[in-house]
């Protein structure tokens, strides 16, 4: 499990580029909570076993302490935003340099047809910018406003053009400043507490002995493999 939208494993966590809380580490005071988290996940379009064992994870009392409740849903209900939070599967999403945050933090709600939703307009100067407007409520998994009048309005508008910043600059020194900023006002705004890594069997593959492996169901997903051992040190 990450503490950031940048994986353990990536680059900006690993070069200390963006550096997670220790605070992260210690265990949650679920007894703040005022009511249980109501969770959703759809299992319809991929992934079915994944969502289901990180459900029974997160239902277990022993683990949440009843506060937590993921349920299995339809692609309507994550459309509708009927949740307090979502588990939603990025595929693709590789522990280097490179991150799409867009696929994150400005894809459309909608299970059945991928879009994302930037739009960009020139500023006063003739330079190509964010618009507000690629933040409303009903167009990301976050239900992020931009124009909303509400007390976070200016931090949501700034972690737009931080976003922005990050996935259209090429210099790397602009690229690892906008990764920090975005890595502190995400955790300002709390868009995410849990991210999980999940590997590839093609990343695995070359971490695991290949005759202990036990495949079952679809051998494509991860969640197929059964029992391995790891691969001898070279």
């Amino acid at each position: 499990m990450n503490h950031s939208v940048f994986p353990t494993s990536s680059y900006y966590i690993e070069e200390k580029i963006v550096e997670p809380s220790p605070a992260a580490d210690a265990p949650a005071d679920l007894s703040i909570l005022p009511d249980t988290v109501r969770i959703k996940a759809c299992t319809n379009f991929g992934f079915r076993e994944e969502y289901s064992e990180l459900a029974d994870i997160l239902n277990d009392p022993a683990v949440t302490r009843g506060k937590v409740k993921v349920t299995i849903v339809g692609n309507e209900d994550i459309q509708h935003g009927n949740y307090d939070a979502v588990v939603v599967a990025f595929t693709g999403y590789r522990s280097n340099f490179l991150f799409d945050l867009y696929d994150i933090f400005l894809r459309q709600p909608d299970l059945v047809t991928y879009r994302i939703n930037l739009e960009v307009a020139e500023d006063t100067k003739g330079t190509p910018a964010v618009s507000p407007g690629s933040f409303r409520k009903a167009n990301n998994f976050f239900a992020l406003d931009a124009g909303a009048d509400t007390p976070d309005r200016a931090d949501v508008n700034q972690f737009l053009q931080y976003v922005y910043g990050f996935m259209s600059t090429r210099n790397i020194g602009d690229k690892q400043e906008y990764a920090r900023r975005i890595d502190q006002l995400e955790h300002g705004l709390s868009l995410g507490a849990w991210l999980f890594s999940v590997p590839s069997l093609a990343y695995f593959s070359t971490q695991l002995d290949s005759t202990s492996i036990s495949l079952y169901g679809v051998a494509s997903q991860l969640s197929t493999i059964r029992q391995w051992r790891e691969a001898p040190e070279r």
